[in-house]
């Protein structure tokens, strides 16, 4: 008989942290559900009356780029990231475990290091008064909601580290 993985989302109640990562997931999809109306209303105008949306590539760009990170959070909460598990499925859980409680500090350690850097970047951003070219939309303001995901997502492989390594009853 096979044994089930540990679930660390699972093995815990709902936490602050779920409904932070739930409100950025809905977030990132009106931005994005901005973005494809915004690129379909353009190309209906290319189609029809040879117009189009001014900035439609900006707007389409920026948004896809946030929602993705902003859907990161939620991946993490809900331990929904992409797992290549051919080689550790058929493993035991004693084996398995450790596993994945060492890829969840990968995946925070990367998360915080890309949280420093995003900061940096949004200082920079912020003091040169960066702006896109066409719409001119702060670059500062994306990078907050930016480092929201990114900091969301490590924030959540923090607790799921813990959570993996917390004694439990094994039955």
């Amino acid at each position: 008989m096979s044994e089930m993985p540990f679930d660390a989302a699972a093995a815990r109640p709902p936490r602050l942290a779920d409904r932070i990562a739930a409100f950025l997931a809905v977030l990132g999809s009106l931005i994005l559900l901005a973005a494809a109306i915004a690129a379909t209303l353009s190309v209906g105008l290319r189609l029809t009356v040879n117009g189009q949306v001014r900035g439609d590539f900006e707007i389409l760009s920026v948004g896809s780029g946030l929602a993705i990170l902003l859907f990161f959070p939620y991946c993490q909460s809900n331990r929904a990231h992409v797992v290549i598990g051919i080689f550790t499925d058929g493993l035991p859980r004693s084996i398995r475990d450790p596993l994945d409680a060492l890829w969840s500090v990968v995946l925070a350690v990367s998360a915080a290091l890309l949280c420093w850097r995003l900061w940096l970047g949004m200082i920079e951003t912020f003091e040169n008064n960066d702006v896109t070219a066409m719409l001119q939309i702060p670059l500062g303001l994306v990078s907050v909601a930016a480092l929201l995901g990114v900091a969301g997502t490590a924030w959540l492989a923090a607790l799921d580290v813990l959570a993996l390594f917390r004694p439990r009853n094994i039955a």
